[in-house]
């Protein structure tokens, strides 16, 4: 199928199962939104405190951080990574039950909410054995790039790093070399969540037929996931600022409340919003490429009315 009409299909899914991706993405993204939000806005404000023209770009002049100064900042900062790496492994496990209400649209009937609650508890190890096998490769490859930056910029470069030189240009390039073949492990497996619904597989499998549905079709993924990110991004962006307006100066204002909590809140409420969208791209994307490559008996049955027909 073309893009569009993925993006099409997406959008069809999201609207005729409302309620029930609302309820997955209020049980997954919920609880990992309010975190990464909470723990960001007190990063912020913990930041703003130490360095107070952090905000104007204003930090040529500031004074070293003091050792309390600095503890202070990086349990904020620690507190946030532990944040988002929750808010990651929640959403995965969220992805499962998305691509469950695909399939059920695939069968021709509106997702139900219990048999999506009963795939993600089903699926819960496979997602965070998956989660701890990508994550290491990634870091393993993160740290052997920078390992291998910094050696050849001590053995190859002479005098000032300023100044340039052959070790420099070596370390530009293993940069790079590494961001390309991260970008590209990841690609390869964007489909895995879905095919452990499609193909009711574990992570092992769903790793292999995800590296195999990718292979010819990695600038389609790309695409694909770019769209679902950038969509997210600003549309999550903009319901959380005209969130902000109400929540923030009309609500917590009048009522006294915390104006911190009040931001946390109207964050998270944006990204709980746009939380199914990119799952549910992936899914309906997995398939089509399924579909695409086994003919039609990769179709979920052979009376199939739902909109992936």
């Amino acid at each position: 199928m073309p893009i569009g009409m993925i993006i099409e299909i997406t959008l069809r899914v999201l609207r005729r199962n409302w309620s029930t991706v609302l309820l997955l993405a209020l049980l997954f993204a919920g609880p990992g939104a309010l975190l990464t939000a909470a723990t960001g806005v007190r990063f912020n404000s913990v930041a703003l405190d130490i360095l107070p023209g952090i905000d104007e770009a204003a930090l040529g002049n500031a004074p070293l951080l003091t050792a309390a100064e600095a503890q202070r900042l990086g349990e904020a900062l620690l507190a946030y990574a532990a944040a988002t790496i929750v808010a990651g492994l929640l959403a995965s496990i969220g992805a499962v039950g998305f691509s469950t209400v695909v399939v059920a649209e695939q069968r021709g009937r509106r997702g139900d909410p219990r048999e999506a609650l009963r795939t993600c508890l089903r699926r819960t190890p496979s997602v965070l054995v998956f989660a701890v096998v990508t994550g290491v490769v990634i870091v393993g490859i993160a740290v052997a790039a920078l390992l291998a930056m910094t050696l050849a910029v001590s053995v190859f470069s002479s005098g000032s790093v300023q100044r340039g030189g052959p070790g420099v240009f070596l370390a530009l390039v293993i940069g790079v070399a590494a961001a390309v073949a991260l970008a590209y492990l990841t690609l390869r497996w964007a489909l895995a969540y879905p095919i452990m619904v499609i193909e009711d597989a574990g992570w092992r499998a769903a790793l292999l037929r995800s590296w195999q549905l990718a292979g010819d079709h990695v600038w389609r993924i790309f695409v694909v996931v770019l769209f679902g990110a950038m969509a997210t991004v600003f549309v999550a962006a903009l319901i959380s600022q005209l969130l902000a307006i109400i929540i923030v100066d009309l609500v917590a204002v009048s009522a006294g409340l915390d104006t911190s909590i009040a931001e946390s809140i109207a964050l998270a409420l944006g990204t709980i919003l746009l939380a199914p969208l990119s799952p549910v791209l992936l899914a309906v994307l997995s398939l089509d490429l399924r579909r695409q490559r086994e003919g039609t008996a990769a179709q979920l049955g052979e009376g199939d009315q739902g909109p992936l027909r």
